[in-house]
This record gives structure tokens, C-alpha cells and sequence, in this order.
């Protein structure tokens, strides 16, 4: 069996980098030379919004990657997600017999998951979406029940419909972070997706 390698990060200087300049310019000020303080301030706010920017343009294009799937692509796409996060199985229905549920994930305490998944990337998520789940969470005897959309939102319907029913709504953000955590091989935390 071969065994997977994992990509090692490379740990960035510039966390040390500002930390030497920090306390550099705060000895310079302290002996009168406030020239290189005001620098160091002035480079760190450039660095962090490099930073900010550069974390907002990968959320941006993650959800437009989302947003270019079908929506049979987006059901195999949480599947793989869910099926990649430590101890956690899936399975992917079939399409119209899917009985409400697109996923079948089982977590690392053997709790199955009924997930709905829903790709409207422009619009809210009715109430349909939460009463399709609650019935198949029924028929696939699932302990938990899960709706995601890659969309904006739910409307206030399926919220109420959601929160009477034990059913967790996610997001498009829920399920990048899911992503992430899958990646770096994290255990999901339990108000995103319970074991």
C-alpha cells in the first residue's frame, strides 16, 4: 500500500523579521530616533495588508471554483471533502432516487450524517431543501442532518424549519473551511459537521 506523503509547510521568516524590527525600532526610539519607528510601523501595515489581501483572493477564487461546478459536482465534491477529513466515510447517492440525501458520511464515532446539497450560487435555500433532509435522516437512519449551499444563504422558512428539526445549515464558507481542514488533515470541530 503506498503511502501518502505529506507536503511539508515552510515555516515564514517574516513573523521573526517583524518581531526584530519591532523591538529594533522601539530600542531606536527609546534613545531618541523615532525615524525608524514610524518605518517599521509603516511596513508592517503594508505587510499585513499584502497579507489580508492575499487571504481574500484565495477565499474569492476557492468560491468561484465552487460556484463553476455543476451541482452533481458540488454533491461529489462535499462527499470528497467530508470522505477526506480524518476518520470519516462517504458515500454519494444517486441523483433523482437519493431519497433527500446527497451524502451518506459516517463520522469518527460511527454517527451517519444525512447531507443535502444544494448549488444555487445567487439565491437562498427554501424550506423544500430542509424538509427533503429531515425525511431522508429517517429513511437512511441517520443520527444528524446537514444542508449545504454554495449560495448565500437559507431563507427564514428553512431557518426555522432548520433550527425546530436539529438540522445544521452551512454555508459556502462552512464548506471552504471544511476544505482547509481536510488539507491540513484536522479533525473537523463539531458545530461544523457532528461526529
Amino acid at each position: 500500500m503506498a503511502s501518502r506523503k505529506r507536503k511539508q509547510k515552510t515555516e515564514s521568516p517574516l513573523p521573526f523579521l517583524i518581531a526584530v524590527a519591532i523591538f529594533g525600532s522601539i530600542a531606536a526610539a527609546v534613545n531618541g530616533y523615532w525615524l525608524p519607528l514610524i518605518a517599521v510601523i509603516i511596513v508592517g501595515a503594508l505587510a499585513i495588508t499584502i497579507k489580508v489581501q492575499q487571504q481574500q483572493s484565495r477565499k474569492q477564487k476557492a468560491l468561484a471554483d465552487l460556484h463553476a461546478l455543476n451541482p452533481r459536482g458540488l454533491e461529489l465534491h462535499v462527499a470528497q471533502v467530508i470522505g477526506a477529513l480524518p476518520g470519516w466515510t462517504v458515500s454519494a447517492n444517486r441523483g433523482s432516487s437519493d431519497q433527500g440525501a446527497d451524502v451518506i458520511a459516517s463520522g469518527p464515532k460511527g454517527r451517519r450524517v444525512a447531507v443535502q446539497v444544494k448549488h444555487y450560487p445567487n439565491s437562498n435555500v427554501g424550506n423544500k431543501a430542509v424538509q427533503e433532509i429531515v425525511a431522508s435522516k429517517a429513511i437512511y437512519k441517520c443520527v444528524h442532518a446537514v444542508v449545504v449551499t454554495s449560495g448565500p444563504g437559507y431563507t427564514r422558512a428553512a431557518k426555522e424549519l432548520a433550527q425546530a428539526n436539529g438540522v445544521l445549515l452551512r454555508h459556502a464558507a462552512d464548506l471552504l473551511r471544511l476544505q482547509e481542514l481536510a488539507k491540513a488533515g484536522q479533525a473537523s470541530p463539531r458545530e461544523l459537521l457532528p461526529a
